[in-house]
């Protein structure tokens, strides 16, 4: 029997575990890592070459959040020595007076972050490769770029390695008894003792923690990829990152050509509620035809979709993640909820879990991301994805 206690255990090594585990290693804690499939695997939420990073929210903490979360990703470009971050800055395109537009462009200034409007003109001028008409709003905000998704994961999970954590792959929870005088993970080949344990499941979370009826949804999420004639025009030092609110309330997103898959586009959320453990990841034909008309009227160039690739929101209802403890076990941390928009903040979660482990308490406002938040119904206005 495995009798030896941990400092932390970490279920799920997708970007929130990974960054979490890095983050608990370098501060000199004992830590296990259990993942249920491979490393880098592709069932959840955290695979896939890019996700955008950006100042721009319609909502203020997140804003200031992001502030941090800039930091720490150069910070963790600066230990490893690779390149993970890339700024593009961005266009977002909506509907004159559009509410999203609106409110995003309110946080940013209250935040003390640039952005300007254009016109069509302007765009026109600086990025040709957009079709606009005149009666649209335009967002120019400079710091926009993306991550290296997959990259990013690999990164946290070395260094947390170099720093003594160990990473056990193949590895399923079954059960968490928290009610144990130390908190025992128990797997399909035995069980494992951590003074903390830090559910980090993504998709899975909702059914480690049954116990809680968590307000969790799992949606399959499709994302299309283009390779026009002239990708050059598209490669991130000739394109921004782009974002459009539609007047039939669809946000749209894409990022430059990156990678061997080309130009990625997709349209956030909206998607079919299904188990995580649902084998069923073909994409759909209409949804890949839907984006089609759309890349065809804004940026006609780009053709037809070259290939595609499904993947895993979790997400509340007001979309705010959750970062809180066990409300019955103060040892058992909890930071699920993140899909569609919590990629960008993976490393600045992995700072806040650490110090909820380490300390019992962080320096950010996580108020908003509580468990109890009375405010558990959507504003009406959608994150746009990451």
């Amino acid at each position: 029997m495995n009798t030896h206690i941990y400092d932390a255990i970490v279920i799920g090594a997708g970007g929130m575990g990974s960054a979490t585990a890095y983050q608990l290693a370098k501060s000199g804690a004992d830590v296990l890592v259990l993942e249920q499939f491979q490393r880098g695997h592709t069932f959840g939420s955290s695979h896939g070459e890019t996700r955008i990073i950006r100042f721009f929210y319609d909502k203020a903490f997140y804003t200031e959040l992001m502030k941090t979360a800039y930091a720490e990703w150069r910070a963790l470009e600066s230990a490893s020595g690779k390149s993970l971050l890339f700024i593009t800055g961005s266009v977002g395109i909506g509907a004159k007076g559009n509410p999203y537009g609106r409110a995003a462009r309110e946080s940013l200034d209250v935040a003390g972050v640039e952005s300007e409007w254009w016109d069509a003109a302007e765009l026109a001028e600086r990025f040709p490769q957009f079709r606009v008409t005149n009666d649209m709003d335009i967002l120019w905000q400079k710091d926009t770029g993306f991550l290296r998704a997959a990259e990013c994961v690999s990164t946290h999970l070395q260094l947390a390695e170099q720093h003594g954590a160990t990473v056990r792959e193949e590895t399923a929870v079954t059960n968490i008894d928290w009610q144990a005088d130390v908190p025992t993970v128990q797997t399909e080949d035995g069980q494992f003792h951590g003074k903390k344990v830090v559910v980090t499941a993504g998709a899975w979370a909702g059914t480690l923690l049954a116990e809680l009826d968590l307000p969790l949804t799992v949606t399959k999420q499709q994302v299309c990829y283009y390779q026009p004639a002239d990708i050059e025009r598209f490669q991130p030092d000739r394109f921004p990152v782009f974002t459009e609110s539609t007047p039939e309330g669809e946000f749209i997103y894409g990022i430059p050509a990156f990678g061997r898959n080309g130009l990625k586009i997709a349209r956030h959320g909206r998607g079919q509620i299904i188990s995580a453990d649902t084998p069923e990841r073909t994409p759909d034909a209409d949804y890949i035809a839907h984006i089609d008309a759309y890349v065809q009227e804004r940026m006609p160039e780009l053709g037809k979709t070259t290939h595609t690739e499904v993947c895993l929101y979790t997400e509340t209802p007001d979309e705010d993640f959750i970062i809180d403890a066990h409300p019955h076990c103060p040892n058992v941390l909890i930071a699920a909820g993140f899909s569609g928009h919590g990629f960008k903040f993976c490393a600045l979660v992995g700072r806040i879990m650490s110090e909820l482990v380490r300390k019992g308490e962080t320096g950010f406002d996580i108020q908003p991301f509580r468990i109890d938040r009375e405010h558990q119904i959507s504003s009406g206005i959608p994150r746009l994805s990451s």
